[in-house]
């Protein structure tokens, strides 16, 4: 004696080929039991790997326990940083202004690419300035002893209106760090 689902309404769809097979297979009393057994059987089988294999059921450390166990706990995860920053950049610049006079209007130094940018707190008529002019000498001694070939830097200062204004910059071998006239 074979069941077919009963109909779920006009609009449902009909039972997949799935559902009917399974529902013929435990439908049969005889199917049921062997389908019991089987399933008995495998909960068993899965039991007894869990309690008989290396690590299982034997007190032995979970595997996730394993692992933090050999992981050093005293190591702090390094911190994400950005990869354009340029961390030691800075204190290179320090060494070359002792008493910070031309270092303080340094606000930040990013990389862009193959350049090398340093924001500084100076305004657009600090253009060819002596702290410009020299923060670009520097940063471009400072590539050079990093192994850069062709440095290339832009001293940017503040702008009201119009971002970052180049204060100073190296964009060949042949510049000497200083704009030319752009008004």
């Amino acid at each position: 004696m074979t069941r077919t689902p009963a109909p779920r309404g006009r609009h449902a769809r009909p039972p997949s080929a799935v559902s009917v097979h399974l529902a013929r297979l435990v439908g049969d009393p005889r199917r049921r039991r062997l389908v019991l057994a089987g399933a008995g059987t495998a909960s068993a089988a899965v039991l007894a790997a869990a309690v008989l294999l290396p690590g299982g059921g034997s007190g032995a450390p979970a595997p996730r326990a394993t692992v933090a166990a050999h992981t050093d706990a005293s190591a702090a995860p390094e911190p994400v940083t950005d990869p354009d920053e340029v961390p030691d950049a800075l204190p290179y610049l320090k060494t070359k202004d002792p008493e910070g006079t031309i270092v303080k209007h340094v606000t930040e130094i990013r990389r862009s690419g193959l350049f090398l940018r340093v924001y500084t707190d100076l305004g657009e008529s600090d253009e060819n300035s002596k702290p410009a002019v020299s923060l670009c000498e520097w940063s471009t001694q400072y590539l050079r002893d990093g192994g850069d070939e062709e440095p290339r830097v832009f001293v940017h200062g503040k702008s009201n209106d119009n971002g970052s204004v180049v204060l100073a910059n190296k964009q060949s071998d042949e510049d000497d760090c200083e704009v030319g006239e752009t008004r």
